[in-house]
C-alpha cells in the first residue's frame, strides 16, 4: 500500500464524511462538472463512511453499505461491480482520489469477492473485496394470530432459501415449520403444530435471525372479545356496541370477532353519521366505567409505556371498503361515546389501506399496527398531542373532517378481533 501524511489521510477522509450525507437518496447524476480522465485507477485502501469507525481499513462490508474507496485517478472508472453485480455511480461523488458508492443490494449469483472497475476503454482493474450477506431480518407477518395448519406470511429482507442449506423457519416451542415459498422479502410457511407464543426464528444459508415482533401476542391484550374475559362472564360492549359478536370458525382468526358492516356514504361533514352507527362502532370500556365496566379490563388498559408501545389488532375485510377510515382513539374511562364526537380535540390514529388502491380486500387476515405515538390526530387529520387517558378504548369507521378519507360508496363487511397495546419492537 502506498502510504501517506497522516494530514493527507485526515483530509480525505473528511472529505468521505462530508460527502456520506448529500449521498443518501441521491441517482445518478449526470450535471456536465464529470470529465473522465485516461489510464487505469488503482485503490489503495476502502474505509466506512460513517464517522464512528471510519478510521479503519475495511476489506468486506455488507449490501446496501456506503463505503469510500482511496487511490488515484479513480475518475477513470466508467463502471464497477462488486462480483456480478454493478454499481449505481453517482458522478458528483467521485474525484481523482476518492470515490463513494452504495454496495449493490441484490445477491450476486456468481461469488467472486472481487471489485471491477471498469474504464471507459473497458479496461478491468480488479480489487479483492468481499460483499457479506446479511442475517435474515424477520420484521412483520401479515397476520401474527394464525392458528395451526394455516398458512402465515412473514416479512423482512434477506428471507434466502438456498437450494443447498434450504431455509428453516421455527417458532417458539421449537416448532418446525414448512416453508412452501420463499422470496428475498417475504417467506410462506405452515404454521406447525405445537407453535407457542413468542418470536419466529429464521435461519439462513447467511445466519439467524429473530422476529421484532411476537408470533400470538398476548401481552397488553385489552379484549378478544371471549366468553372466558370479564371474570368468565364475557365481554361488555359499550352501551350495546358492537352488536354482532360472532363466531364462525370459517371465517374467525382465533375464537369470537366483532362484525362491523353497513353503507357507507362517502362525506367529511361534521355532523354527518357517515358510518351507519351501531353498524361501525365498537366501544370497548374498563372496569372504571360507571355504564357498562369490563371488571377484567383496567384503567389504563395496558401497562407498558404509551411512549414506545404498539396498537395492534387484527382485521379481515370480506367485501369491498372505498371511504371512510377506521379511527381507533383512546379516552378517559367515562368519556362514553364523547370520543365520537369530539372532533377537534380528541387525538385518534387512521387506517384507511383503501387510499392507496380505491378498494380494499383484505384477502384473509391483517395485522394492524400503529404506534402509540401516532394516536395524535384530530378528525381533520390535525396534530393535536397524543393521547393522555387510556380509560376506554373506540373504534369505527367514521369521518368527521378528514378531506383525504371521503372516498366511493360502499357496504363493507370488516372483521375485527385481538385488540391490544404491545411493547415497542
Amino acid at each position: 500500500m502506498k502510504k501517506y501524511k497522516k494530514s493527507n489521510i485526515t483530509k480525505l477522509l473528511v472529505l468521505c464524511v462530508l460527502l456520506t450525507g448529500a449521498l443518501i437518496g441521491c441517482e445518478s447524476v449526470d450535471d456536465g462538472k464529470y470529465d473522465m480522465t485516461s489510464g487505469l485507477p488503482q485503490v489503495h485502501y476502502v474505509r466506512l463512511t460513517d464517522p464512528a469507525v471510519a478510521d479503519s481499513l475495511i476489506v468486506e462490508a455488507f449490501m446496501e453499505q456506503n463505503i469510500c474507496l482511496i487511490g488515484e485517478n479513480l475518475r477513470s472508472i466508467q463502471e464497477i461491480y462488486f462480483n456480478d453485480q454493478q454499481v449505481t455511480l453517482n458522478q458528483n461523488f467521485i474525484t481523482d482520489k476518492t470515490l463513494i458508492l452504495n454496495i449493490p443490494k441484490n445477491i450476486p449469483e456468481t461469488v467472486t469477492n472481487k471489485m471491477y472497475m471498469i474504464t471507459a476503454k473497458k479496461d478491468t482493474v480488479k480489487y479483492d473485496f468481499r460483499v457479506l450477506v446479511p442475517a435474515p431480518a424477520v420484521r412483520s407477518m401479515k397476520c401474527e394470530h394464525v392458528p395451526a395448519g394455516e398458512i402465515a406470511v412473514i416479512r423482512g429482507d434477506y428471507l434466502i432459501d438456498d437450494p443447498n442449506i434450504p431455509l428453516e423457519v421455527t417458532f417458539a416451542g421449537n416448532a418446525k415449520a414448512k416453508v412452501i415459498s420463499a422470496a428475498k422479502t417475504e417467506i410462506q410457511v405452515i404454521v406447525p403444530e405445537g407453535a407457542l407464543e413468542g418470536t419466529v426464528t429464521v435461519k439462513s444459508l447467511y445466519g439467524v435471525g429473530r422476529s421484532t415482533f411476537m408470533f400470538r401476542d398476548t401481552r397488553g391484550m385489552i379484549t378478544g372479545f371471549e366468553d372466558s374475559e370479564n371474570n368468565g362472564t364475557g365481554f361488555v360492549a359499550g352501551w350495546g356496541r358492537p352488536a354482532k359478536i360472532e363466531e364462525d370458525p370459517e371465517l374467525a382468526v382465533m375464537g369470537k370477532y366483532v362484525r362491523m358492516e353497513g353503507d357507507v356514504k362517502p362525506s367529511d361533514e361534521e355532523d354527518s353519521w357517515a358510518s351507519g352507527g351501531n353498524n361501525f362502532t365498537i366501544n370497548i370500556w374498563s372496569c372504571d366505567n360507571p355504564d357498562n365496566p369490563n371488571k377484567g379490563i383496567p384503567n389504563p388498559m395496558f401497562s407498558s409505556d404509551p411512549a414506545t408501545s404498539i396498537f395492534k389488532c387484527e382485521v379481515r375485510v370480506l367485501e369491498a371498503w372505498s371511504a371512510s377510515p377506521m379511527i381507533f382513539t383512546f379516552a378517559k374511562a367515562d368519556d362514553n361515546e364523547g370520543w365520537l364526537w369530539a372532533d377537534t380535540t380528541q387525538p385518534r390514529a387512521f387506517w384507511a389501506p383503501w387510499t392507496t388502491t380505491g378498494s380494499y380486500l383484505s384477502e384473509g387476515w391483517v395485522t394492524v399496527s400503529i404506534p402509540l405515538s401516532e394516536f395524535k390526530y384530530n378528525g381533520a387529520g390535525e396534530d393535536v398531542g397524543v393521547s393522555k387517558e387510556f380509560g376506554q378504548l373506540g373504534i369505527a369507521i367514521h369521518n368527521r373532517g378528514g378531506k383525504s378519507y371521503i372516498g366511493t360508496p360502499c357496504t363493507p363487511v370488516i372483521l375485527v378481533d385481538n385488540v391490544r397495546v404491545v411493547p415497542s419492537e
